[in-house]
This record gives C-alpha cells, structure tokens and sequence, in this order.
C-alpha cells in the first residue's frame, strides 16, 4: 500500500473530467496524483508522515495551463524594466508615464513600455515620434502597444534599431509622415523583430533576475504551464536566451512549465528547429514546435477579413496576408513533415479560412501525421469554417479577455451582422472542436479568471454587454476545461496535465472559493491560495 506525501481536501473537488466538483480529496506521492476519491475515501492513502490540507468549501482543481502567452516578452513586462501604459487613455497620458518612469530611472539604458490600445484612446490617432522624442530626448525609447502588432518608438530607438524608410522587411512595413520621413510607427512581427532586439537585450544575470521574479508571479496567479509563443528566429540571441533558461531549469527554478514556438513563416527546412528542439527538451523548459503570424489585429486594419472592412470599405486588411497561400501551404507542411506541429496567427476570418487550407494541405501531402496543430485567436470566423477545425484535428486556441479588452471595437470594424461569430466560444465547442485558453500575455494579465469570467458572462469590463448578444457563451466548466485540458493538449500534454487524475503530474491550484456556487460576476474576484506544481508547493497564501 503506498501512502500520500500530502493529501488535499474539500467539499468542492474538480477534476476537469467530470461537469461539477464533489466532496472528496487528491493524495500526491512525489510529483505524481496518486488518486483522486470522493468523500474520506482519500483517508486510505494516509500514514502519520502524510502532511494533509483541509481547505472546506473551497476550490482545488488543476493548474492552469495558459495555451497562449510570451515568456520573455511578459517577464520584462513583468519586471520593473518597463513603465505600464495599460491604463493610459490617450496619447498625452502615456507621455505623461512615460516621462515620470524616465526621470525615476535615470540607469535604464533604454526606455521601454508596454500596454497602450487604440480602443482605450477613443480611436484617436495613432502617436508619432514627436510627442516621444519630446518625452525622451536622451535614449532608445520603445513602446509596444497592447496587441504586440504595433510600434511606437522614438527617434533614437528608430536609429538604434537601423530602420530606414527603404529597408526590405519581409512582412509588415514602417509608418511614414507625408514627406515620407519615418514616423516612429512599426506594423507586425517581421517588422517590429529588428527593433525588439534592441527592446529586449538584457545581459544573462538580469534576465536570469527577471524571469524568477516572473516565476513567482506565475505561481501566485497559478499558472503551472505556459508558452514563449514570438516565434524567435534561428539567431544566436535567442539560443543564448533558451540557453539562459535551460540553466535556470537545470538548478530547479522554473516553477511553470516552458513551452517553445520557433520560427516557421518563410521557411521550409526545419533542420535547425528540429536540433535546438533535441537540446531544449526537458520537462520543465522544451521546444514544442512552430509559430507564425499570418495576419495582424482588426483595431489597426491588420486583421485579414473575407469582407472589407465596415468602417474602411476600401479594405480586407492593410498589408495581409503576411504570406500567399503557396507560401503558408508549404511552410506548414514542410514543418509537420519534420515533425513538428505548427501554431498560426489567424485573428481575422480570412486568415482563418487559409490557416485551415493549409492544415487540410498538410494531411494531404504528409498523411495523418498525428500533430497537434492550432490556429490561434480566432476572433472572428465564416460558419462555413466552424466544422473543419474538428474534421482536420486542429484545435481552437483563444483568449477569452480579447473580448472584454476590445470594448465593442468589432461592432464598428465589422458591423452588427458579422459580429454573430466574434469570438465563437459556443460555436466552436457544438462543432466539435477542442478549446483552448490562454491570455496571451502581456496582452492582457496572466490572471486567467477574468479570460474564463468574460467567456461566461461575455461581458466588458465595466459589466456592459461585449459585443452583441450573439449566444457564444459557454458554461464554467467549459471555460475552466478549456484553461487546462484544452491547454495542455495545445502542448501535446493532454496525456499528463490538465485534469486531477491518478497517475498525472501533480500539479494542482486551490481557490478561495467555489467558481461553481457563486454568483457569475465573483469568478474573475477569486484568487488563488494555493500552487502546486510538480507536487511542490510553490505558492501558498
């Protein structure tokens, strides 16, 4: 008879296979669930070493696996090498910031800043480098807006970075005033890379510093998985970056589990990924596969649409695709055939539309292949897609706070009408698709219950109604499923995490309360009191 190192128990124990929790507990034996059973039963795995949590009516379930985030790009934002504009309702508000984190931080040799939002400034016009190069005439200055599409930087960073208004960029372009001078406004990932190699160099000890500070962030809010999804290119830098974490993983101080997207849109040989993913692939930090970013977001007109826009009836997306459909057909399938699964960026319902050809393309020239591949956001789709996520094994992965963020922007970019498929939470699920959540921090915080809240309730922030009354929301338990199952099937971990059973590693959250008997508006309220991840406690209020 095996006994448990710690038993968990309370009135409310859900597992992620079952739609409601039950009075029972979980034992956990090294970094393993040993069993999970209703009422006392758990009591037989009990000897007087056996350390026992008592929690009442509170919520233990498993941890949340967040499908969708940005490792580093989130730790620094997470850190204090970066001022937060997420609340700044203007242009001359983020100025403001921006020149106060500047003043108190005399030593930054760069000044960096995340989180400003068109919808959050009233569609005012987009900043320039003037109100910047005023703000901050002495250094680098980057500011990332919040849907990591789109750039503000200042002059000297613009110089810093080697921009020129004729440089060849691949995709995405640089924004220009009249006289055709560098406006300070940088679109899309290809784009905006050059300039994030700057933003984001730190030498190794600080960013050994600034991802364990992100770590206990992650285990506060328990968060047991995650993903570094800004499909690096194959440079020395970010080797030496994934070399900095494989360190911190051999020394035991990541405390969430890594998951790694590299590069894969203008390629066909994967030879290099498939050798960094051999070195990189430990429990705790791997490369799991292959990112790309095939459109941009509809609140700049990036977002790829199979109708022109409502508002700019002279567009389907400014700049997108950001790769022909040949082009997309064989990256995908070159990356399958290597082995490796493939995640695309497809927000809008265009792009949407050829991330699913390419996928069917890929069965047909590699055979069932057996990959999980995944088309991520997803903010809006034509119904004539819905069924093809479930016939070809693609899963389904969104954020479900995009859609309180956004604030009804979708209304005025797409009309009412098209609107009955923005973010098709319930459509997707009565299709047969799996679901999967994440935040896609820095986004949006990595707190995942105001994603699972909005899923829900489909509500703003301010508790008006988000979008229009469409009939996409889901159930709780959908939403948590989602935020662990689904997740972890994203990571080809299904078989491992994201539910309470024996046998899976042991990684387990409490929360100081039920979800599923309180009112829908307390969900993103709760907090959690308890991490676990690897059967260690790593967070414990």
């Amino acid at each position: 008879m095996e006994f448990a190192d710690k038993i968990l128990k309370s009135s409310a124990v859900f597992t992620g296979y079952e739609a409601k929790p039950f009075a029972g507990g979980v034992a956990i034996k090294g970094n393993k669930i040993l069993d999970v059973l209703k009422g006392d039963e758990i009591d037989r795995y009990r000897s007087q070493e056996t350390k026992v949590y008592a929690y009442g009516d509170k919520l233990i379930m498993p941890g949340f696996v967040d499908a969708h985030d940005h490792l580093w790009w989130g730790a620094v934002a997470d850190s204090d090498h970066m001022v937060d504009l997420t609340s700044s309702v203007s242009e001359e508000d983020a100025i403001e910031k921006i020149k106060q984190y500047a003043r108190k931080h005399p030593h930054e040799k760069r000044i960096r800043g995340f989180g400003w939002y068109p919808a959050n400034w009233n569609d005012a016009p987009l900043p320039t480098k003037i109100s910047l190069d005023e703000a901050v005439p002495d250094r680098p200055a980057y500011m990332n807006c919040a849907d990591a599409h789109t750039g503000w930087f200042n002059s000297l960073a613009l110089a810093e970075s080697g921009y020129s208004a004729d440089m060849d960029l691949g995709a995405g372009y640089l924004g220009t005033f009249e006289n055709g001078e560098l406006n300070g406004l940088v679109y899309e990932p290809d784009a905006l890379a050059i300039g994030w190699e700057k933003m984001y160099a730190f030498p190794p000890d600080q960013i050994k510093s600034i991802v364990s500070n992100f770590m206990k962030g992650l285990a506060k809010q328990g968060v047991t998985s995650l993903s570094e999804m800004s499909a690096d290119d194959y440079k020395d830098l970010f080797h030496d970056r994934y070399q900095v974490f494989k360190e911190m993983d051999e020394r035991g101080e990541l405390t969430s589990r890594v998951h790694v997207y590299t590069k894969f849109m203008g390629y066909t040989d994967f030879q290099t990924a498939g050798a960094w993913k051999q070195e990189f692939c430990s429990d705790k930090f791997r490369i799991s596969g292959l990112k790309g970013f095939l459109d941009g977001v509809t609140s700049t007109y990036t977002g790829l649409l199979l109708q022109p826009y409502a508002d700019r009836p002279d567009t389907c997306g400014d700049g997108v695709p950001l790769a022909s459909q040949e082009e997309l057909n064989a990256s995908v399938a070159a990356g399958n055939g290597a082995g490796l699964p493939v995640r695309i960026h497809a927000l809008g319902d265009g792009a949407v539309r050829m991330a699913l050809d390419a996928f069917e393309e890929s069965i047909r020239v590699n055979g069932n292949h057996g990959l999980v591949n995944t088309i991520e956001h997803i903010e809006t789709i034509d119904a004539a897609d819905l069924s093809r996520f479930k016939e070809l094994g693609v899963v389904a992965s969104m954020q479900g706070e995009h859609l309180s963020l956004e604030h009804n922007e979708k209304i005025t970019r797409l009309g009412k009408d098209r609107c009955r498929l923005e973010w098709p939470f319930r459509s997707l699920l009565d299709a047969g698709a799996d679901l999967a959540f994440g935040t896609d921090f820095p986004v949006v915080y990595y707190n995942q219950l105001p994603g699972i809240w909005a899923a829900v309730t489909r509500k703003n922030y301010d508790g008006t109604l988000a979008g229009v009354e469409n009939g996409e929301t889901i159930t709780l338990a959908e939403a948590l499923t989602a935020n662990t199952l689904g997740a972890a099937k994203v990571y080809n971990r299904d078989h491992e995490l994201g539910t309470l059973e024996p046998g899976k590693l042991a990684d387990v959250i409490v929360l100081d309360r039920n979800l599923f008997e309180v009112p829908e508006d307390e969900i993103r309220e709760a907090k959690v009191i308890l991490t676990m991840m690897d059967g260690t406690i790593t967070h414990e209020a």
